[in-house]
């Protein structure tokens, strides 16, 4: 069963749009009944001063300055966002490349999940900023992607695969933790799946599916839901995956999608390319990746 079992880590700049983000790690660190650690990464401020060696020591109580500044900044956030005692939220400054940082820190304390922002581009769509994709891809725990969502349904994506499993766990989880309903898709898309045998033959609409097909398929949606003991049904689209679960997200619409990440190869749904790399790129809503298990 999806259980977080270590810190939450809330990767964090100074702007107003951390705000959602603070309050939605808080919600899990709550939940889960773990701590909350909040992350900022400073840039390397120090510089190579081969002839003037003294000044080393002006750069450090620069770096010194700085690191106090941005920590007093940060607490005041905490204060303005959330009404727990600051001495439950531990306080981590890094220094270089912000992903970099933000994965260091989530190895030092051994983080049980990472949350990062989402930002919305000049025409006000959802895209994924450089370092939160590089800490989607690299993460060794689930990465919550936080975007301001509508209350909804937790949307989880399958492709009926043993390794998919843990992201419908986690949806199943999230939907009992936020009292919400859980709807897990899959989408059929044949002509990924042909195309190689068939070239520019296959270049068609999509077949059309039995009743009988749609109905077993149906079924095995249904039946998952139950099995994790959720409320909720299953959801069944045609053609490309990423097109149907995104527009099923704002249809519904989701309040959280969850979506499965491969260990070693980075953002991919099994049997799907790059399925969850498109979803968490432009989904409309908060999204949870969660780490397919590594094979030996």
């Amino acid at each position: 069963m999806f259980k977080i079992k270590g810190p939450i880590l809330a990767a964090m700049d100074l702007d107003n749009g951390s705000d959602d983000l603070l309050r939605q790690a808080d919600a899990l660190a709550r939940s889960y009944k773990v701590k909350l650690f909040v992350c900022h990464v400073l840039p390397e401020i120090f510089a190579v001063r081969p002839l003037f060696p003294q000044m080393h020591l002006d750069d450090a109580l620069t770096h010194s300055g700085l690191e106090a500044a941005v920590r007093d900044a940060l607490l005041e956030r905490i204060r303005a966002v959330r009404t727990r005692e600051s001495v439950q939220t531990g306080i981590a400054i890094e220094q270089g490349t912000v992903h970099a940082g933000i994965l260091r820190a989530a190895e030092r304390i051994g983080a049980g999940a990472v949350v990062v922002g989402g930002k919305l581009d000049h025409n006000g769509l959802h895209i994924l900023g450089n370092a939160a994709e590089h800490i989607v891809r690299y993460a060794h725990c689930p990465v919550l992607v936080a975007r301001p969502s509508p209350a909804g349904n937790v949307l989880a994506a399958t492709d009926f695969s043993g390794p998919a499993l843990p992201a419908i766990e986690a949806g199943a989880a999230e939907a009992r933790r936020r009292k919400a309903d859980l709807t897990i898709i899959h989408s059929i898309d044949l002509l990924p799946v042909m195309r190689p045998f068939y070239g520019m033959f296959f270049d068609m609409p999509p077949m059309d599916l039995s009743d009988e097909m749609r109905k077993d398929w149906q079924s095995r949606l249904d039946e998952s839901v139950r099995h994790f003991k959720a409320k909720g049904g299953g959801l069944l689209r045609e053609g490309p995956a990423a097109q149907a679960i995104l527009s099923a997200a704002s249809e519904l619409p989701a309040q959280l999608l969850v979506v499965g990440t491969h260990g070693r190869t980075g953002l991919s749904l099994v049997a799907l390319g790059s399925v969850a790399e498109a979803v968490v790129r432009a989904a409309p809503c908060s999204v949870l990746t969660v780490r397919f298990p590594q094979e030996p």
